[in-house]
């Protein structure tokens, strides 16, 4: 008689020939690769509104820099003016109108609502003496200082503009 014949026979199975589970230890190994990843992903969902609303300042930032050194370099005052119940601002040279953005070749308005990355943001406010523009002169020095107010989710970041040096900084509020 084989071994087959014989283990049918007696009923009998060896354990290499019952099916195979997992062990308690490669249970938790998953356990703990799922917890450190939902850890990572998590917060990294739930703050997207506070991402969107930093990349978006940021990138306000950028703009009234080169608002500023596209005054200085062309000898023409640069006016950003912002329209926070369009969600939208954009940059206008004395002589030339409206400018051409760099990278688009486009007409230079930022619309935050058309772009993607800036669903949850809200160009809330802007405010330079009492004015929702700013105008930099061929010295890049601006009319006046103020602020430009961009929220997302929970958090709110200023773009600030210093008077007389135009120095650009973002901070959280």
């Amino acid at each position: 008689m084989t071994a087959r014949h014989l283990r049918q026979a007696t009923g009998r199975r060896r354990r290499s020939d019952l099916p195979r589970g997992f062990t308690l230890v490669e249970m938790l190994v998953v356990l703990a690769i799922v917890a450190i990843i939902a850890g990572m992903v998590i917060p990294m969902v739930a703050g997207a509104g506070e991402m969107e609303a930093l990349a978006a300042a940021r990138a306000v930032a950028g703009d009234l820099q080169y608002a500023q050194n596209y005054a200085i370099t062309h000898r023409d005052p640069v006016t950003v003016a912002f329209h926070p119940t369009g969600e939208t601002y954009d940059l206008r040279s004395n002589q030339r109108g409206l400018l051409v953005h760099p990278m688009t070749k486009a007409d230079y308005v930022v619309t935050f609502n058309a772009q993607s990355g800036y669903d949850q943001v809200d160009l809330y406010a802007a405010d330079f003496g009492g004015s929702a523009s700013v105008t930099f002169d061929e010295l890049g020095s601006p009319g006046s200082g103020g602020t430009v107010t961009v929220r997302g989710g929970a958090q709110v970041y200023l773009v600030e503009v210093t008077a007389v040096t135009g120095m650009v900084a973002v901070t959280a509020q």
